[in-house]
């Protein structure tokens, strides 16, 4: 029994630092499917967290990346805020895999967004742009070497 509540309280910190990871950075590399053949398409986004561990984000039409995400709306989102360091592979990262929708709150969003992105205020109104939704279905959180695990059955959103 101690080593399954172990398990369980280690999965509830990996939950809670990925959370944390997410909503302490602002970009990451989107991976959408090429609707043609199904391969992945990456591309650098910025994002706002939001408070239940999904994030927006704001996408224009004339992007690759909205083009595919609106044919198949399954994405998968890294931030890896060390992925520079000479020690990369070692720090924090995380993968968000789910799907996207269209967010129909505008003006919701857009204040939202614009606190993580106050350049954003410039762009904001334009019509090419639109704010998506990522819902997290699943995680693969990484704390460095040796603490990592998926986070399913909504053990990502739990606090």
């Amino acid at each position: 029994m101690t080593q399954e509540n172990d398990k369980k309280q280690d999965e509830m910190t990996l939950s809670q630092e990925a959370r944390q990871l997410v909503a302490a950075n602002r970009r990451g590399v989107l991976s959408t499917l090429l609707p043609q053949d199904g391969y992945p398409y990456a591309s650098m986004v910025d994002y706002a967290p939001l408070p239940d561990g999904d994030v927006i984000m704001f996408l224009s039409r004339l992007a690759e990346h909205q083009k595919y995400l609106t044919a198949d709306p399954r994405v998968s989102l890294l931030i890896a805020p060390n992925i520079m360091a000479n020690n990369a592979l070692a720090e924090a990262r995380i993968s968000l895999v789910g799907r996207v929708e269209l967010a129909r709150d505008r003006r919701a969003m857009a204040e939202i967004y614009l606190q993580y992105h106050p350049q954003a205020r410039q762009y904001i109104n334009f019509g090419d742009f639109q704010f998506y939704r990522l819902r997290v279905e699943r995680a693969r959180y990484i704390a460095g070497f040796g603490r990592m695990g998926w986070l399913t059955d909504g053990r990502y959103h739990q606090n």
